[in-house]
């Protein structure tokens, strides 16, 4: 099951319908725009994940807040608590405004939802897709905590609630910062690099929420974030072992269909 399935049949299929609710669409507009904006996300994602510090960013960004929260079937998704959080994501993995206006407006133009009504959901479904990530990821990233002795502790609360104002743009949300992290000090380490797994590691089940799961670390071990990277891969769906690989799917994906559909309108109706 990849990481968009998870989403759609979580909580059974109550987070499209929260989704939904929370942005006045009906549950199919819903799973539509999440089906188009997660694989935008992912897709970055694989791509950060080409370096040791894009790695070690990804880790940091799931520890930052309790996304889990975003995933009960009544999380108020349009709250200042989760849009910050969200926010983050974006600012983590797509890196700029521009290229959250250009996800937005892609998904509008192959959803037809509304382009500013996207814009709105897009933190929220950043927020979900960590919350997704995370309560696969988090038994196996506690155990290679454990391994390289960081040991990760419980993760930060995500405020779910309206008292605060919404964030400044590109201002870091107070209450998820650095210092309560619990995968800091992973991140740390990745970052640095020189730290390697032996094979035959276990990860035990998330220990939280219907949607946790095993996730089985490569057996013959390997250097810490080429592991990691094959963890997040195995649940985010990017598999491809190199760049090349992505810029393949990257332009297969984004133009490939568009270009067969101009191939059979040419056939059909000569125009």
């Amino acid at each position: 099951m990849n990481i968009l399935e998870i989403l759609t049949a979580g909580q059974g299929g109550q987070i499209v319908g929260n989704l939904a609710q929370s942005f006045g669409l009906d549950r199919k507009q819903a799973a539509s725009v999440l089906s188009a904006v997660v694989p935008e996300l992912t897709r970055n994602m694989e791509r950060q994940s080409f370096n040791r510090g894009g790695i070690a960013d990804l880790v940091s960004a799931l520890g930052k807040a309790d996304y889990e929260k975003a995933l009960a079937p009544n999380a108020p998704l349009t709250s200042p608590g989760i849009t910050d959080a969200g926010i983050e994501v974006l600012d983590t993995v797509l890196w700029s405004k521009d290229r959250s206006r250009s996800v937005a407006h892609r998904a509008a133009r192959d959803t037809g939802v509304d382009e500013n009504v996207i814009k709105q959901m897009l933190p929220a479904i950043a927020a979900i897709l960590m919350g997704g990530i995370d309560s696969k990821a988090r038994g196996a990233l506690e155990t290679i905590g454990s391994e390289v002795g960081v040991p990760v502790a419980k993760a930060a609360d995500l405020d779910v609630g309206d008292q605060r104002p919404l964030p400044v743009p590109g201002d870091r949300p107070r209450s998820i910062g650095r210092a309560n992290n619990p995968y800091g000090d992973l991140s740390d380490i990745i970052r640095r690099g020189g730290k390697s797994l032996p094979g035959g590691i276990e990860a035990p089940r998330a220990p939280s929420g219907g949607n946790g799961g095993r996730v089985t670390l490569p057996p013959s071990g390997g250097s810490l974030d080429t592991i990691i990277r094959d963890v997040l891969g195995g649940i985010a769906g990017f598999q491809s072992k190199g760049v090349l690989g992505w810029i393949i799917r990257y332009f297969l994906v984004r133009w490939g269909w568009n270009f067969i559909q101009s191939i059979l309108r040419r056939l059909f109706t000569g125009r």
